[in-house]
């Protein structure tokens, strides 16, 4: 007879029954207009998909055709495209450029695939050619675009090193004839550190410009960027005779990229064997585009400062006319009146779409965080007015591809999962900024989800504090019996970034699981302005805490089918900090804790974190590569200290909630000690605690790490939540190290 599950057992199959069925919405990862006629409209867009079964993240396209007046008429089944790491259509969409990996004999290869509108025109093996490293593929660096006559395709790519080999090697007594001029290996110099970009950018050492000749098969590595800069994000100019990209200076130690826009970087021309910058020092540039008639050029800046992220400047030069860069669209401190009297906060995007042009390229359309949402913006680029596009229905709006004044979008919010949506500019409207959108795609139902609801709250401080105001979301039940439901608490990463009402999976299957979410922007959040993120530094462990604590008091207030004796915390990063921190300076408020890769010890951190000017940044030092010389004002002791006393451990003798840590292996942000530091100061207490070890890095995000955690950590926050008292009386002192799939750990 089988055996009845426990009680236990069948907790856990509920959770994985609906992290099974969250887990089949699939994200929208872009999307292109590939025609536009008199009697419709053609949209590729390509989705990528949870497979759990394979472990892996799958990505198909599925094509939709919409007539004239944007109603749908035809949609494609998905198609796989799992191996492509990069895709480009030449503008006229005549051909399609393909960037394939391949496993051959159990080994990664990349792969070229020229396509025409038949067939498979030209296919090469990038190893056969040996002409340079891996070819990039990230979202800060990589470029992959044809040239406008469609004879060349151009990418970045890992520089060609020397080869390398060990002092002793046992050779052939008579040379092999080989090819000509083959480069010597050098001897004893296969361990020589390279410096990188750090965190999700391993192995990004050296960048070179390639130029592929589709007619000749050809590949001409570009030699005439300075040593001292770092190519990427290139575009061909209007005319397909010179180059734009951005530049970012080289200094003898790299800082982290990921996640850090203050890195100095310019917009530079290559004009035959001519670099030249077009922007000047104490920048940070990225995103150029070119205009479609080819007479504008625009990016976004920053100015470099310690937070490492900012309100970013939209920059324009008019090419062919003068190199004079033109300020569209200035750093916001607080907030400034655009069109139709609404409030704009600044640009805080990460990039900007490959095509973000009105026909006429007189428009410029762009989308940013705007406190506790993403808004989408048309902007004038001869009047500089800024008009937000018209978005009624609570949910968030992301610009992904421009054409021909179509305008397409992916929608979502809170308890949305992303969809696919179009609207038609027109220049002429009264109100531009009302586009008639329409939905291309309609999400799978979230169960139970018509009694979710979700709510954004505005507080400001009663104070003489140059910034005062913050915000919150809470998402949950409709109706719930009073004091009948435990909160969750999910302080931010970073620290300056913000939630921005997007679906979140964790926390939707957190809410389905009968928890109230509580998403906190605290002061130094992007979306409100720039004084509101400097605001933050040297403030992190006190601003930020209390900001937090207000949002809980207020939250308790207002909403009472909270059970203020079930109150959590659930964060990343940043937000893990806040953990520690909550969870020791307001040890009596929360009743269980969930951290990832947490930040836990500013002075030990600054020693091994990919960017160390962080720990000093938000702690109101001065950012030091070496010691100072005894007589310098500036103490490094003195540094140290003030580190220490904003990190969380000071507090670790005073948590009592039990504790569940989550860290990774490869994480070179905030390395796996710094989680594993807080799990053995709490068991030294006798802290109910649990580690999580993974190998993984920052993000956490490989597909059996985050099925693992996801419901591991629902599992502990039920556990600790729960009116049925803990079984165990003693300590969960607990280490798991989780071996990956396939692995001979994992088999055993």
């Amino acid at each position: 007879m089988a055996a009845q599950p426990t009680a236990d057992t069948k907790q856990m199959d509920k959770v994985l029954d609906l992290y099974k069925h969250m887990s089949q919405n699939p994200s929208l990862k872009s999307a292109r207009i590939i025609s536009i006629a008199r009697n419709g409209i053609s949209i590729q867009s390509v989705w990528e998909q949870r497979n759990l079964e394979r472990n892996i993240k799958q990505k198909f396209t599925q094509d939709f055709s919409l007539d004239a007046d944007l109603q749908p008429l035809v949609e494609s089944f998905p198609v796989d495209v799992t191996s492509e790491l990069l895709s480009t259509s030449s503008e006229n969409e005549k051909l399609k450029a393909i960037l394939r990996e391949v496993a051959i004999d159990g080994k990664p290869k990349q792969y070229i695939e020229i396509w025409d509108r038949q067939h498979l025109v030209k296919n090469y093996d990038l190893a056969a050619y040996d002409a340079h490293g891996e070819i990039y593929t990230d979202n800060m660096f990589s470029s992959f675009q044809f040239s406008p006559d469609n004879t060349k395709l151009m990418y970045i790519a890992e520089k060609k090193l020397r080869k390398t080999e060990p002092y002793y090697k046992q050779k052939p007594k008579y040379k092999v004839a080989t090819q000509e001029n083959e480069e010597e290996a050098e001897r004893g110099a296969e361990h020589v550190y390279k410096p990188d970009w750090g965190e999700q950018l391993e192995g990004r050492h050296r960048s070179v410009i390639v130029l592929l000749n589709i007619e000749e098969d050809t590949f001409f590595p570009l030699p005439f960027i300075p040593h001292d800069y770092f190519p990427a994000e290139v575009i061909w100019t209007p005319n397909g005779e010179c180059i734009v990209g951005v530049a970012y200076k080289l200094y003898r130690r790299y800082l982290g990229r990921f996640g850090c826009s203050n890195r100095e970087s310019y917009i530079f021309l290559l004009k035959g064997t001519e670099f030249r910058k077009l922007t000047g020092p104490g920048q940070a540039c990225k995103t150029p585009q070119f205009s479609p008639d080819g007479k504008h050029l625009i990016w976004l800046e920053r100015d470099i400062g310690k937070p490492h992220h900012n309100v970013q400047r939209l920059m324009r030069i008019k090419w062919d006319v003068v190199e004079t860069p033109d300020m569209v669209v200035d750093l916001v401190k607080t907030n400034i009146t655009i069109a139709n009297d609404k409030k704009f906060y600044g640009f805080y995007g990460q990039t900007i779409p490959k095509r973000c042009w009105s026909n006429d390229s007189q428009y410029l359309f762009l989308s940013t965080p705007q406190r506790s949402e993403i808004k989408s913006y048309v902007v004038n680029l001869e009047t500089k007015v800024v008009t937000e596009i018209e978005n009624n229905d609570g949910s968030s709006l992301n610009i992904l591809d421009v054409r021909k004044n179509r305008v397409v979008f992916t929608r979502f919010s809170i308890i949305l999962p992303p969809q696919l949506v179009v609207g038609k500019f027109d220049p002429t409207s009264e109100n531009i900024g009302n586009l008639h959108l329409y939905n291309c795609t309609k999400p799978l139902d979230i169960p139970n989800g018509e009694n979710l609801i979700y709510e954004h709250t505005e507080f400001e401080y009663k104070t003489k504090e140059p910034v005062r105001d913050f915000n919150f979301t809470y998402f949950g039940e409709k109706s719930a019996p009073e004091k009948s439901m435990p909160l969750l608490v999910v302080p931010h990463g970073g620290p300056h970034y913000s939630f921005c009402n997007q679906f979140n999976m964790d926390h939707a299957i957190f809410a389905l699981l009968g928890f109230g979410i509580l998403q906190i922007n605290f002061r130094g959040s992007t979306g409100m302005g720039g004084d509101n993120i400097e605001f933050l530094s040297g403030r992190i462990g006190e601003t930020d805490v209390l900001d937090c604590v207000t949002a809980i008091n207020l939250a308790l207030d207002k909403y009472p089918q909270i059970d203020p004796t079930k109150v959590t915390l659930y964060g990343l990063c940043h937000g893990g900090f806040l953990c520690a921190h909550l969870s020791g300076q307001h040890s009596n408020l929360f009743r269980a804790v969930v951290m990832r890769a947490p930040i836990i010890d500013i002075p030990s951190m600054f020693t091994s974190t990919d960017i160390p000017d962080w720990c000093p940044a938000n702690t109101g030092c001065q950012f030091l590569e070496s010691l100072p010389p005894a007589t310098s004002e500036t103490k490094y002791t003195e540094i140290v200290l003030k580190m220490f006393d904003r990190s969380p451990v000071r507090h670790a003798d005073k948590v009592t909630a039990p504790t569940m840590i989550a860290v990774g292996t490869q994480d070179l942000r905030s390395p796996a000690s710094q989680g594993k530091l807080w799990y053995n100061r709490l068991i030294a207490n006798d802290v109910i605690t649990k580690l999580y070890v993974y190998d993984d890095n920052h993000m956490l995000a490989k597909d059996f790490v985050e099925i693992d955690f996801v419901i591991n950590a629902a599992l502990w926050l039920l556990e600790h939540t729960s009116d049925t008292p803990i079984a165990t009386s003693k300590p969960a002192v607990v280490a798991e190290e989780v071996p990956k799939p396939g692995s001979k750990k994992a088999e055993e």
